[in-house]
């Protein structure tokens, strides 16, 4: 499957060609940069822990750790207040 078939179903969030991948890397990684840290970290965590399960078990496992997890930072209820606001989150890694 090339990458702008599964980008144009939804397999992936986008796709370049090879000779803008470096630029389109590093603007993700830009992105990466200006979210919370903390919400990065349990990000990463769910996204390990559905690594070897089937998809109903990896869905479950991800959905506590959200609500368990995530939803009980300060930077999960920043995000939330400053979407609602319109203004840029101030993160705080917590």
């Amino acid at each position: 499957m090339l990458g702008q078939e599964a980008a144009s179903i939804g397999l992936a969030t986008r796709s370049v060609v090879k000779d803008q991948l470096d630029a389109a890397l590093e603007a993700t990684l830009e992105h990466l940069k200006k979210s919370s840290p903390a919400v990065l970290s349990i990000a990463k965590k769910a996204i390990y822990a559905w690594d070897s399960m089937r998809f109903n078990q990896g869905l479950a496992v991800t959905e506590k750790i959200y609500l368990d997890e995530l939803m009980k930072t300060e930077d999960a209820q920043e995000g939330v207040q400053s979407f609602l606001a319109k203004r840029k989150p101030e993160w705080k890694g917590r």
